[in-house]
């Protein structure tokens, strides 16, 4: 009797096992992703807003949520998401020493007013794993 009880409560551990690691591994990998009108000296999120004068530059950042992450791509679009609204594709992204992807959005001539989206994937994926909209205003 002891020795099915052992097997069964092995059984039980090891789906459980199977489970926690498969939602570790499926789960998002970059999270959090937000907009700002800065970032500190360590590479936080400082300003933290949606809206943005043209002149602006403007930061998204987005957080490592798997510790073998090390670059990201992030695509900034002009609008919904969409290939045919791409902006700008910045690819190799390192993480910072926050433990933060960051990238930034500037135009010496400023940017027009409307609605954008930035998005942010693993280096070399296909997966989107975060994004962020924020609109331009005068």
């Amino acid at each position: 009797m002891k020795k099915i009880v052992n097997t069964i409560v092995a059984v039980i551990f090891l789906f459980v096992g199977v489970f926690f690691a498969y939602e570790y591994i499926t789960d998002p990998k970059i999270v959090d992703g937000v907009v700002s009108k800065s970032i500190d000296d360590k590479g936080k999120p400082v300003g933290i807003t949606t809206e943005f004068s043209p002149e602006d530059t403007i930061y998204f950042s987005a957080k490592a949520n798997r510790f073998w992450i090390k670059k990201a791509e992030v695509v900034w679009y002009k609008g919904e998401i969409a290939t045919a609204n791409r902006l700008l594709v910045e690819e190799g992204i390192k993480l910072n020493e926050a433990g933060y992807f960051t990238a930034e959005l500037s135009v010496p001539e400023g940017l027009d007013e409307g609605d954008y989206s930035v998005t942010i994937y693993v280096d070399g994926k296909k997966i989107r794993e975060t994004d962020a909209e924020f609109d331009i205003k005068k």
